[in-house]
């Protein structure tokens, strides 16, 4: 973070959604998104789960390497039910998953993407990113009283955004609309 951090106001949110609303690239990601996982809304079929995981993987670049254990993972623990309650722990559950040779890889920012993009109501997106610029407004204006290791802790991660929101008077914005903020304006500074 090189600029100062400006305090966020409605004003300001807005300014930088319409800056990522803009960007015919971003998008298009989020509109193929919406389709896809508004198409395939159920896991219950590892085709349809491949393709979600791996288009995901793509346009939003998680990194997940091994996309076919990934879809295999998710399959196997039958999460459409947890899915539609909004379990937070859901998104560890997706996340932790084994690479082989009893090795586990957590794939967190992956993990909220996929439930964020089946129920964005329920789910704000992480990524180290907003993270970044979380902990920059932390610092900067006091907000909220949590560690750095909290956001890596889904339900703790849930409650700070729902806090940023509260504390800088942002309630109207859906959690879509507060990440499209704070991760196109953490790319600014």
């Amino acid at each position: 973070m090189n600029k100062v951090i400006e305090l966020p106001s409605i004003e300001l949110v807005q300014k930088y959604i319409n800056n990522f609303d803009c960007d015919k690239e971003l998008i298009v990601a989020d509109d193929v998104l919406s389709y896809l996982f508004g198409k395939y809304s159920t896991n219950q079929e590892l085709g349809d789960i491949l393709v979600k995981v791996k288009t995901l993987n793509s346009l939003y670049s998680t990194n997940i390497y091994a996309t076919r254990k990934m879809a295999n993972s998710i399959l196997e623990k039958n999460i459409d039910v947890e899915l539609q309650s909004g379990s937070l722990e859901l998104v560890d559950d997706i996340a932790l998953t084994e690479i082989g040779n009893n090795k586990k890889r957590r794939n967190y920012s992956f993990a909220s993407k996929y439930c964020h993009w089946h129920q964005p109501d329920k789910y704000p997106i992480y990524d180290n990113l907003v993270e970044s610029i979380l902990w920059a407004y932390h610092k900067h204006f006091n907000f909220g009283s949590f560690k750095r290791d909290d956001l890596r802790q889904y339900s703790k991660y849930k409650e700070i955004i729902d806090n940023f929101k509260k504390d800088f008077g942002l309630t109207k914005f859906s959690y879509r609309e507060i990440d499209k903020f704070l991760w196109v304006y953490a790319k600014s500074q």
